[in-house]
């Protein structure tokens, strides 16, 4: 009995022993995969576990944020940046909350701004001897008249600028892109069939599923129709905006995207182009009737973002734009509105809504410097006469 208790206490000490050993072992695993999470943010700990993310997706983050130490002294000092771009008002103060944690004497003064106020009315300001903003988002039909004055300042020296692949960034370095936005349509699955849906863009105007009133329109021809255009030639690009409106016959809406968008939930009409893919997923989400679905090829508009030479505050300017190419301004940005990132290590269908609809096509491109292109105003002439005259389709 002896020997028993002793064989039966050496074997409760080597179970006890084997536990602490596996404990152990499960904990450096959970540390090893967690290394350096602590040092981040609060705020970036905070998306990666609502994205439920490994902090190793932001491996590499510390040397995209080194930056020379003249421009933090000189962030420190010019005490803020005054910024005029598309972003919710609501949603910035949480896609930026990690730039204020790393950058606390930087404030961020911004202005949620209409398209005239962050374009033309900034030319004329400068055209004034006036400068009212430092960095501008989207600045979109402005494009031209800021670049006849060279408005733009040189951001190669921005770290994160490297970050990107060529067809996201301007080869002059005048500006970069922050986000990449699809531009498809929004359909109501309770009244489309995903077999109806057309697999090229083509396919939209041979359909008779879809004339008469059934699709709708808004009047951003340049967030679709003009990367289509750019890519697949002027003879398509006319007869595809003939053959819309005067066999398709769509509904002209005077809403904005967002808006009709909304109206496809409600069943005003079956489905809308383009369709802001972020407001779908938001719909969705909240178990609407709502569904997005990209013909091939996929029409891709890049959200620029640039510098004033004149900024006041060019070395806050510089840390905030560094920051929002990097994998964790990326990362937050896409965790608070779904702004699909376009950092090259974070080029992925994880970050892609409705990716099964997008990935594997052919893809096209159009940046802001499109806007005031020749064929912008060959497709802007030809569209208008459809939009404002008496053919066509229902208003």
């Amino acid at each position: 009995g002896k020997y028993q208790n002793a064989i039966m206490q050496e074997g409760r000490t080597h179970d006890m022993y084997e536990r602490i050993v596996l404990g152990v072992s499960a904990l450096a695993l959970i540390l090893a995969q967690g290394t350096g999470a602590a040092e981040l943010p609060k705020a970036t700990q905070k998306a990666l576990a609502e994205l439920k993310l490994n902090a190793s997706m932001l491996e590499g983050l510390d040397a995209e944020l080194a930056v020379p130490k003249a421009w933090l002294d000189g962030a420190a000092k010019e005490k803020e940046v005054i910024i005029l771009g598309t972003w919710d008002d609501k949603q910035f103060p949480t896609m930026t909350a990690a730039f204020r944690e790393r950058y606390p004497s930087v404030k961020l003064n911004y202005h949620r701004a209409p398209t005239a106020s962050r374009g033309m009315r900034v030319v004329i300001a400068l055209k004034e001897g006036r400068v009212v903003a430092d960095v501008l988002t989207s600045i979109a039909d402005a494009y031209d008249e800021f670049d006849k004055i060279k408005a733009f300042a040189d951001l190669r020296d921005v770290p994160g600028f490297k970050n990107l692949a060529s067809d996201y960034v301007a080869s002059d370095g005048t500006w970069v892109s922050h986000k990449l936005s699809f531009r498809c349509m929004g359909y109501n699955t309770a009244r489309v069939k995903k077999e109806e849906l057309p697999q090229k863009w083509d396919d939209l105007l041979t359909n008779p599923r879809w004339r008469d009133g059934k699709l709708a329109v808004s009047n951003h021809p340049n967030a679709w129709l003009l990367a289509l255009w750019s890519g697949l030639g002027d003879e398509w690009g006319r007869k595809f905006t003939k053959q819309l409106f005067e066999v398709v016959r769509p509904q002209r809406r005077k809403e904005g995207m967002t808006a009709a968008t909304a109206l496809t939930v409600a069943g005003e009409f079956d489905a809308n182009i383009p369709a802001p893919e972020w407001r779908v997923k938001e719909y969705a989400e909240k178990g609407a009737p709502l569904g997005y679905h990209c013909p091939a090829p996929v029409p891709i508009t890049v959200s620029q973002i640039v510098m004033l030479d004149k900024s006041p505050h060019k070395n806050g300017a510089r840390l905030f734009i560094n920051w929002i190419l990097s994998r964790e301004g990326q990362l937050l940005q896409y965790a608070d509105s779904y702004a699909v990132p376009v950092h090259e290590a974070l080029q992925s269908s994880r970050f892609v809504p409705f990716s099964d609809t997008i990935t594997g096509k052919r893809r096209l491109v159009r940046d802001d410097g499109v806007l005031g292109s020749e064929t912008d105003k060959k497709m802007s002439e030809m569209w208008n006469s459809y939009w404002t005259g008496s053919g066509g389709g229902k208003k």
